[in-house]
């Protein structure tokens, strides 16, 4: 997976788009409510939001394609994700 900060957009390693990121509250991870299937649920806009840190790039694929409304958790430093600014791969 590919993550570009500048942009908040997501990519799978081949250069897929997958989705940008935009939510405008700013949550933090564990203020949200648990749900049962491992995911978190935002109580001011009611979506779910689902930590990406052990997913494949299908897995996410299939899951935004599911639901385009799902939120993404996605931490900096997790050791599935490339940070992207650019077109350049930057070194973590």
């Amino acid at each position: 997976m590919k993550f570009n900060p500048l942009t908040k957009e997501i990519y799978t390693d081949k250069g897929k788009f997958i989705k940008q990121m935009s939510c405008p509250y700013r949550m933090n991870w564990d203020d949200l409510e648990k749900s049962t299937d491992g995911s978190r649920k935002c109580v001011t806009c009611n979506h779910s939001i689902i930590d990406t840190e052990f997913l494949s790039d299908d897995e996410l694929v299939k899951m935004v394609k599911q639901n385009p409304e799902t939120c993404l958790k996605i931490d900096l430093n997790q050791t599935n994700i490339k940070i992207v600014t650019n077109g350049f791969l930057e070194q973590k």
